[in-house]
């Protein structure tokens, strides 16, 4: 018997959070091999987990942003690397049936065959030239390209020029025997994210690969069958905004639950507590730290429940809506950074051992916290900016 929807979307929740203890028995393998295993990745496939925002015409579940979320929130619960390739895989799967048609989509998505997304929009190197029927790239690399070790197919942003003596934004998407993954993801967390660098050397990307940003945003390239499901009328900045900082929360509540494990069992050092669980300090900073991960919580899925009701809808947001949502995506970041470090503040010399889990977790963290996309400082400002009656000092919107 086929599942409704409101079933299949809390059942992917459900498989998400059955993955917990699962995935962090890798935690420190992730860690030490700075790559996200095989048999990780296959195990999320075969939950289903990769195409959460996939169009049901191409296998997936189609399902919504609060499904989405909820999902990256367990997987990033039970491993941050993990939650950050689930995110990234899965928006990219919303923006690709978004930007492209039907030539490209069925190139894509092959009947029967798992497919995984990477990809970047800002290169750091780019020669590419219009030639006729498509493109011709010379050599063009991209940094950060999240999950690119374990992906079929990657998409890249890249300016060309847009007939008027000025240059506008385009995507094009590259299969993986086109390219070159390169291998220098050397950071202090997320390692197993795959975020390393991409270069495209002498290959010709034909037209129907290639989309021009202002008019995949103005959905010019969205066919017929999509148009009219609310999942692909979700305001387009706000979700791909969301999908940087979606595994935030999930990475407090892991913080939270390594801090109560020593809270129960650990001393203070130089007191007479026996049990952190007795001292009025630990209290606090266990009272505070929740108290913000709440917050964070409520925050990021009043912000997402909006996006699921205006989807719904067919509601066109205003540019003081997108930017009063990125300002609440910022505050979660916020919240959860502060939770973090009041935890810190009661781990003791512990913390500094690359064994302890709550440090992997918190280096985790701290390495999605400081993605510009999601700078807390820049998006309350923007949104300050905005409250005073001044224009939004950035173009994402």
């Amino acid at each position: 018997m086929e599942l409704s929807v409101m079933e299949t979307n809390k059942e992917l929740v459900a498989r998400a959070r059955n993955l917990i203890p699962k995935l962090r028995e890798y935690n420190f393998e992730i860690d030490e091999k700075s790559t996200l295993p095989d048999e990780v990745v296959a195990l999320l496939q075969k939950e289903g987990l990769l195409k959460v925002l996939r169009p049901k015409m191409f296998g997936g579940f189609q399902t919504d942003m609060r499904t989405f979320t909820e999902v990256v929130t367990e997987i990033s619960r039970g491993n941050g690397s993990a939650g950050w390739f689930v995110s990234l895989s899965n928006i990219r799967d919303y923006m690709i049936s978004y930007v492209f048609g039907q030539k490209a989509l069925d190139e894509i998505y092959v009947p029967g065959k798992e497919v995984v997304f990477a990809g970047n929009f800002k290169p750091i190197k780019c020669d590419i030239k219009k030639v006729d029927g498509g493109y011709y790239v010379k050599e063009a690399q991209w940094p950060f390209v999240s999950g690119s070790p374990h992906a079929d197919w990657c998409y890249f942003g890249f300016p060309v020029d847009d007939g008027n003596g000025g240059m506008e934004f385009a995507i094009m998407v590259v299969p993986r025997e086109e390219l070159e993954v390169l291998d220098d993801w050397f950071v202090m967390g997320l390692k197993g994210s795959g975020s390393n660098s991409v270069l495209i050397k002498d290959v010709f990307v034909p037209d129907h690969r290639v989309s021009l940003d202002r008019l995949a945003n103005q959905r010019y390239y969205m066919i017929d069958s999509l148009r009219e499901v609310p999942l692909y009328n979700t305001p387009f900045v706000p979700s791909l905004t969301l999908s940087i900082v979606g595994p935030a929360l999930g990475l407090a509540q892991a913080a939270m639950d390594f801090h109560m494990d020593r809270v129960k069992t650990a001393g203070i050092g130089n007191t007479s507590y026996t049990k952190m669980s007795e001292a009025p300090i630990t209290h606090h900073q266990t009272a505070q730290a929740q108290l913000k991960i709440e917050s964070a919580e409520l925050h990021l899925y009043r912000a997402v429940d909006k996006l699921d009701e205006y989807s719904e809808k067919g509601h066109t947001m205003t540019m003081e809506e997108v930017v009063k949502m990125k300002a609440d995506f910022g505050y979660v970041n916020q919240l959860c950074k502060e939770a973090m470090d009041l935890m810190v503040a009661g781990a003791g010399s512990v913390f500094t051992y690359n064994k302890n889990p709550f440090q992997l977790v918190y280096r985790d963290f701290l390495t999605m916290h400081l993605h510009g996309f999601i700078t807390p400082s820049s998006l309350i400002e923007t949104y300050g900016r905005v409250l005073c009656g001044q224009e939004p000092n950035t173009y994402f919107l």
